[in-house]
Parts: structure tokens; C-alpha cells; sequence
């Protein structure tokens, strides 16, 4: 019988450091919020995170493509937000 070589998949980050854009043509700072994974799912299928108030609310998925839920609070971005994962 032959040896059977077990793939594992790298575990999903708990949290990531998500950076929202500034004002297109514009200087100013980017507002950045840290989320933690949360126990749902969402409409595409992967871990919902959320800041430490609930009012950022992303599923974030594989490659760290980020699909805004709720975002209380912060003008809605026109352009995507950047999702970096945290140790």
C-alpha cells in the first residue's frame, strides 16, 4: 500500500487590518478599521468579520477580495477596500 499525502489548507486569518479609501484626487488620510472573524457566513459563503463595535461589517474572501456589508458611520467607498490579514 502506498503512502497517502494529506493537502491541508491554510487556515482563514482571524483578523485583518482593512484600509478604506480617501477621496479620489485627494491627499488626505485613509481611515482604517481592524475586524475580527465573527461566527457567520456571508452571501458569498465566507467568514464574516467585524470591528469591535459591529458597525464595519465584511465577508472577506480567498486573495482578501472584500465585499461590504454594513458600514456605519464612514461614507460608503466608491473604490475597493484593501484587507490586509494581521497576525
Amino acid at each position: 500500500m502506498g503512502r497517502k499525502d494529506v493537502i491541508t489548507m491554510p487556515e482563514a486569518p482571524t483578523r485583518w487590518l482593512l484600509t478604506f479609501p480617501g477621496t479620489p484626487g485627494a491627499h488626505g488620510e485613509q481611515d482604517t478599521v481592524v475586524v475580527e472573524v465573527q461566527a457567520d457566513t456571508g452571501p458569498h459563503g465566507q467568514p464574516v468579520y467585524a470591528d469591535a463595535e459591529g458597525t464595519v461589517r465584511v465577508e472577506i474572501a480567498d486573495g482578501g477580495v472584500v465585499h461590504l456589508l454594513a458600514c456605519e458611520g464612514r461614507p460608503e467607498p466608491d473604490t475597493p477596500v484593501h484587507a490586509q490579514p494581521l497576525p
